[in-house]
């Protein structure tokens, strides 16, 4: 996975030598040196200038949550093997043991395509302060988890979940404790298609999740099917894959083997969460995942703003996240 400067660092040679072509052309006709040197040196910051433009946005979004250090709580770094590689980890929780053990409880945080396990400590700090053990960790191709594999492998991303799992259950601080998912995005669909059908994990909040993989995945937006082909992104799996990947289907499979009472206990320890006007998952997939489960109100949660990101909506996720989980 390439960082941030050797991503720079080919768009500026890349750059230099397309503005060094449009010079060439110049040259070739005659134009005077100046002229030569304003049309490719134009050329250049026009080729440049988006790219800084998305970059300075996106660091500005993803920053907006300074790294936080908090006193009452005890940080420390696990690492989880996955057969072909290590997924870096936070184990979070409280310096007060009563708090602990009031709750009993580990919270398995998943983030989305293009975050790290930082970039959602607003969302989990506040849960481990009221007592939670957290397992944050860097998906695959993304953080402290770079080297463990590529981020687009979705299914991979599945298996390291249930992995992660096996793992909490074989800790001997761990085992005993309930075992709650959160995820969002690309991580609801973990959580869901990886730990719906596990009676050990007892409940689930999806963020922004889709319901069907193939129809829903935002493949006609130009700008997110261009960052999704740079990053190899699966954009029309094959039947196998697009079951394994959608949740909707998940859950009918599922449900056609249960009796309706057996439902009704899977089906209540998920909670969907989405924003009406997210432009990446459209809010139809919240309705289908709905229909499908059979969700009781109770544990829904529609927000008319925020996008795909949730932006804004931080307290609001926090708020529910207790509520569900603390129910």
């Amino acid at each position: 996975m390439l960082s941030n400067t050797q991503k720079r660092l080919i768009l500026v040679v890349i750059d230099f030598l397309f503005s060094a072509f449009i010079w060439n052309v110049n040259a070739s006709w005659g134009n005077p040196f100046l002229t030569c040197l304003i049309l490719s040196t134009t050329t250049f910051l026009i080729v440049l200038t988006p790219f800084e433009i998305y970059w300075s946005f996106r660091d500005i979004w993803f920053d907006r949550w300074v790294p936080l250090q908090l006193q009452d709580l005890e940080i420390s770094k696990v690492r989880i093997s996955v057969g072909d590689g290590f997924l870096n980890a936070d184990l979070v929780k409280p310096k007060n043991i009563e708090k602990i053990k009031s709750k009993e409880a580990i919270i398995v945080i998943s983030h989305g395509f293009s975050d790290t396990k930082e970039t959602l400590q607003y969302y989990y700090y506040p849960l481990a302060l009221h007592g939670y053990v957290i397992l944050a960790y860097d998906a695959r191709g993304m953080g402290e988890s770079k080297k463990a594999g590529k981020r687009s492998h979705f299914l991979k991303r599945i298996e390291d979940y249930n992995k992660i799992l096996d793992w909490i259950k074989n800790n001997d601080n761990l085992s005993q404790k309930k075992i709650f998912s959160t995820g969002i995005s690309i991580g609801a669909i973990t959580v869901l298609c990886g730990g719906f059908q596990r009676e050990d994990v007892e409940k689930i909040i999806a963020i922004s999740s889709m319901s069907f993989y193939r129809q829903n995945i935002p493949k006609y937006n130009p700008l997110v099917l261009f960052s999704y082909f740079i990053k190899g992104v699966k954009l029309f799996p094959n039947e196998e894959e697009n079951t394994k990947l959608s949740p909707y289907l998940v859950f009918k499979k599922l449900k056609e083997g249960l009796s309706s009472e057996d439902w009704k206990l899977f089906s209540q320890k998920v909670m969907l969460i989405h924003c009406k006007n997210d432009k990446i998952i459209k809010f139809k997939n919240f309705k289908e995942n709905r229909t499908i489960l059979e969700t009781p109100e109770k544990n829904l949660l529609t927000l008319r703003k925020g996008g795909h990101s949730q932006k804004k909506n931080e307290l609001a996720l926090v708020g529910a996240t207790l509520k569900f989980f603390n129910s």
